[in-house]
This record gives C-alpha cells, sequence and structure tokens, in this order.
C-alpha cells in the first residue's frame, strides 16, 4: 500500500504534469443568447484548465485576472474554446495570451 502513495505522490510531481496552461487566442466570439460570455478560442498547450481556474489575461503590458465560466474541447487537437466575462471584451483580442494562474 505504501508503494501506491509513492507512486501517486510521484506522478503528481513529475514534470509531465506541472506544465503552465497556455493558450493564444486566435478567435473571440459573443453570442447574443449569452451576453454576459465571451468565447475565446485557440490551442491549449499545458494541462487542461477547468471551470473555476483563474487565469490572467495578458495583452501587452496590460494583466488581468479572471475565472474561467465554462470550456469546450474541439474535435481538432488542442483546440480549446474558453469561456470568459463578456466585460474583458476590451482587452482579449487575437493574439491575447491567456495563462493559468500558479
Amino acid at each position: 500500500m505504501a508503494e501506491d502513495v509513492i507512486v501517486e505522490t510521484w506522478c503528481r510531481r513529475s514534470p509531465l504534469t506541472n506544465e503552465v496552461s497556455r493558450m493564444v487566442v486566435e478567435r473571440v466570439d459573443v453570442l447574443p443568447s449569452r451576453a454576459g460570455w465571451m468565447f475565446v478560442t485557440g490551442v491549449l498547450t499545458g494541462e487542461p484548465v477547468n471551470v473555476g481556474d483563474q487565469v490572467s489575461i495578458r495583452n501587452g503590458n496590460q494583466a488581468t485576472v479572471t475565472t474561467i465560466k465554462s470550456v469546450e474541447l474541439h474535435s481538432r487537437p488542442e483546440k480549446t474554446t474558453i469561456v470568459l466575462d463578456a466585460e474583458l471584451r476590451s482587452i482579449v483580442t487575437v493574439g491575447t495570451v491567456v495563462q493559468r494562474q500558479q
């Protein structure tokens, strides 16, 4: 039993599972039926993100912290849509970096 705990602990600390989640925005959409949400799509690298994760939005020298409202995975590898507050529309554009807070 102790060996199982050691293996589980090692896996959690493995460099393969400690990659920073990062996405460069390729597309931004807002739907009239979801006026409070903004859908940002790009290729997600690192670990998967989850609803409730805090992310930083970086565009130029500006950084803002917000919470992920929803996550959609697409059929293309790593293509992901993250739902954020629509209030961030003025700072989230194509090329913006979204990165999970550590």
